[in-house]
């Protein structure tokens, strides 16, 4: 079943890319089909190495540099939840203080 989307992966990128050499490393572009880009040429991250073999980090994520900026989307999401459980924890730290409450409860008038 997989070997079967391996091979048609595969024959639908060598129709459709071309394979280029640069410095060291291999790598396949494609020509956008896009028609406002003007068929610009673009980089494709293969699903499946030239061996046969997954490629899961392209496959999932569609290269290393797509997994490098949805873990940098992750812990900035995180670090902002992270805030505002710290801020509310405060706010209940504060509305439990014994002078806020009398505070609270007896309102200065100025």
């Amino acid at each position: 079943m997989l070997e079967g989307l391996k091979k048609s992966m595969l024959e639908r990128i060598e129709r459709d890319s071309v394979k280029s050499i640069m410095g060291n490393e291999v790598v396949y572009v494609k020509k956008s089909k896009m028609p406002l880009i003007g068929g610009d040429w673009q980089q494709i991250h293969l699903p499946v190495n030239e061996d046969g073999t997954w490629n899961w980090t392209n496959l999932i994520f569609g290269g290393k540099r797509n997994l490098k900026i949805l873990l940098a989307l992750i812990i900035i999401v995180g670090m902002v939840v992270f805030q505002f459980y710290t801020n509310f924890d405060y706010i209940e730290t504060l509305r439990n203080n014994p002078c806020v409450q009398s505070c609270l409860k007896n309102p200065m008038n100025w």
